[in-house]
């Protein structure tokens, strides 16, 4: 059965963060294999659009707190409207509760299709940070509640991820639905190693580690900091390469010089090839991401494509699925015991690759697979919904 299928987020490339990553993988399967799929985000001053599915832009704003986001304003955008109404949908697809989710209700609403709503992001964290006020941020958390509480259907990807939004106050079903990866199997071999170490200077024979990501404090990049810092006071031998960008990136770049690490970590920035970013995943000895903020990442399962470690927070959302020193390698959360993990990495490469090897084979799961299951539950949500209007008719 073919379907005609809207995606709904906030951010969208040029944006890189996870969010926008699954998005994209979504409507690049489902327009591949099951039909038309659109993208509706704001728009976007740097944006090229040169997707294989058809992507809409509304009006918006710069974030001022985050001035790499957009604030979307699709009510102030008559002929968005006017072209979006036109569009047949079978099902809309929420992946976040603002301005975009918001549009994907209206449009669910005035068709009679469901709305799938995904919960990605711990909203609370970014609030906390940007308002200042406690009895402000309940009241947003509140207003995310209900917009979940809308939907036909809501998923997140992990049992974690469901605890989260129960503490922001919904109460309804969930659904879990895994996310993919975007990088398929690989194995290291001296091409891409050279090809790394000489983009970002990377000594030859220098054990690298990596992050990749937002750079926000909310991901707990102080402490990851700090733990390079003791690594370098022991006299370890590495090389660090953080990928990505973010507001904080200057004060991490302060941070790095004031510890004295900054002849052993590099600042990549944006990194938009999935080629390199492979290859880079290929040349590292682990990949470090302390964070508690996310309620799920991509990032652990696109390393174990690389057979590359992952080193997470234990109880962190993001650590799902892993089993210390088998498929991942888990802290407490706190400076030293990374570097005790890392420390550990470093001096048993051969555990460590194993382990890695390990994650391969149990934490990875491509964008196709992860959509083939999303499709099938369209399926049968549409097939639900026309039940239900029938009743109601």
């Amino acid at each position: 059965m073919k379907l005609t299928i809207g995606q709904f987020n906030e951010s969208f490339p040029p944006i890189v963060d996870g969010v926008a990553n699954v998005v994209k993988n979504y409507a690049y399967w489902l327009n591949k294999k099951y039909g038309s799929c659109c993208v509706v985000t704001p728009k976007h001053p740097d944006a090229v659009d040169d997707y294989e599915f058809p992507v809409y832009r509304y009006s918006s704003v710069r974030v001022p707190t985050r001035h790499e986001y957009r604030f979307g304003l699709p009510h102030m955008h008559t002929t968005f409207w006017l072209d979006l109404k036109r569009i047949p949908f079978d099902i809309v697809h929420a992946h976040c509760p603002f301005s975009s989710g918001l549009a994907a209700r209206s449009i669910a609403r005035k068709k009679g299709i469901p709305l799938v709503a995904t919960f990605h992001s711990k909203y609370k964290d970014d609030f906390k940070a940007a308002l200042k006020s406690d009895v402000i941020v309940e009241g947003v958390l509140q207003m995310i509640a209900a917009f979940y509480e809308s939907a036909d259907e809501v998923w997140t990807v992990n049992d974690a991820s469901v605890e989260t939004l129960r503490e922001y106050g919904y109460r309804g079903d969930v659904y879990i639905m895994e996310n993919g990866c975007d990088i398929d199997i690989r194995y290291p071999n001296p091409e891409t190693d050279a090809l790394v170490e000489s983009r970002f200077g990377i000594p030859a024979g220098v054990p690298l580690l990596m992050y990749i990501g937002q750079h926000i404090w909310q991901k707990n990049l102080k402490m990851l900091i700090e733990a390079l810092g003791i690594l370098h006071s022991r006299g370890e031998k590495f090389h660090m390469l953080f990928v990505g960008d973010g507001p904080c990136r200057q004060d991490m770049e302060k941070m790095v010089a004031e510890l004295g690490l900054t002849d052993c970590v590099t600042f990549a920035g944006r990194v938009l090839d999935r080629d390199l970013v492979a290859s880079i995943y290929l040349r590292s000895s682990a990949m470090l991401f302390p964070s508690l903020y996310d309620t799920s990442s991509l990032v652990p399962r696109e390393a174990a494509a690389c057979g590359c470690p992952a080193v997470l927070v234990r109880g962190a959302s993001t650590a799902q699925g892993i089993r210390d020193g088998e498929n991942g390698f888990l802290i407490d959360n706190s400076a030293d015991a990374l570097a005790e993990a890392i420390t550990y990495i470093l001096r048993h490469p051969d555990k460590a690759r194993q382990v890695g090897e390990n994650a391969r084979k149990t934490i990875y799961r491509s964008w196709e697979e992860a959509v083939d299951a999303a499709y099938q539950r369209y399926l049968y949500l549409i097939d639900l919904k026309k039940t239900q209007m029938r009743k109601q008719a």
